[in-house]
C-alpha cells in the first residue's frame, strides 16, 4: 500500500517548495504584524497570515517553472483560495490553515472535490481495495486509467506552531488516507535549482560557415565524348 501511496505523494522537491514557502509567508506576517498597532479585535489577523502563506507559496512554484506545475486562483463562496496542480502527475495540492486543536477539517465542498476520486486514483494503480478501503462502502467510478482520476493533496499548516502536515482525505471526508508531519522538510536551497534555458536572441552566438579556401574548391569537369 505504501509504494502506491508514494506515486501519488508530493515529490521531494515540491514539498520542499511549498514548506518553505509556508514559512516564508508566516515570517513576513509577524514582520507586518509587528509594525501594526493593538486593535481592539484583530479579526485582520488571521486573513492576513493566510494571504502572506498563500502569497510565499504562489512566488515559489511560478519561480521555479521547471517542475511543470501552475497556480490556479478559485473561490469557494467569500473565502478565495489557491490550488497547484502538478500536470504532469494530476495531481491537485490545497495549500490550507488547519483549525487550532483540530486532527481534520470540517466536510466542506470544495475540499471534498479534492477527495471525490483519491480512491478511484489508488484503485486503479492497484491498491489492495480490502487494506484501502477497509469497511468503507464506496462505488468505484468507471475505469478509465489511474491519468484521469485526479489525486487530491492538503498541506496543511498550523496557525501559531511551526507545524505542517500533508495528508490526503478519503472521498468522505472523515479520515485522512494518509497524513505526514513535513514540518522541517527543505532538503535543498531552491535558489540553486537550475531552471529551465531561456535564452534571448542576444545570447546566441550565430555560426557562420567558415568559406574554403580557393585551394580547397575541387572542380569537377564533365568528360565529353567527341563523335
Amino acid at each position: 500500500m505504501r509504494e502506491i501511496l508514494e506515486k501519488c505523494m508530493l515529490l521531494d522537491e515540491q514539498r520542499s517548495l511549498i514548506v518553505k514557502g509556508i514559512q516564508e509567508g508566516k515570517k513576513e506576517y509577524l514582520t507586518i504584524k509587528a509594525l501594526l498597532p493593538t486593535f481592539t479585535t484583530n479579526t485582520y489577523a488571521p486573513r492576513l497570515q493566510y494571504d502572506c502563506v498563500n502569497t510565499h507559496v504562489e512566488k515559489m512554484i511560478l519561480s521555479n517553472p521547471h517542475t511543470q506545475m501552475k497556480v490556479i486562483k478559485k473561490q469557494a463562496g467569500l473565502h478565495p483560495y489557491i490550488v497547484i496542480h502538478d500536470t504532469v502527475r494530476n495531481i491537485f495540492i490545497l495549500v490550507s490553515k488547519l483549525p487550532k486543536n483540530k486532527y481534520i477539517y470540517n466536510p466542506c465542498r470544495y475540499r471534498g472535490d479534492f477527495a471525490s476520486s483519491n480512491f478511484d486514483r489508488l484503485l486503479e494503480l492497484g491498491a489492495p481495495a480490502n487494506e484501502l478501503l477497509e469497511d468503507s462502502v464506496y462505488q468505484p467510478s468507471l475505469s478509465l486509467g489511474p491519468d484521469y482520476h485526479p489525486f487530491g493533496i492538503i498541506v496543511s499548516y498550523d496557525r501559531d506552531s511551526d507545524m505542517i502536515f500533508e495528508g490526503a482525505l478519503r472521498p468522505d471526508q472523515e479520515d485522512w488516507i494518509y497524513k505526514e508531519d513535513i514540518s522541517n522538510y527543505i532538503t535543498f536551497n531552491s535558489q540553486d535549482i537550475i531552471p529551465l534555458n531561456s535564452y534571448k536572441v542576444d545570447d546566441i552566438e550565430p555560426r557562420v560557415k567558415v568559406p574554403q579556401e580557393d585551394g580547397d574548391i575541387v572542380i569537377k569537369l564533365k568528360n565529353k565524348t567527341l563523335s
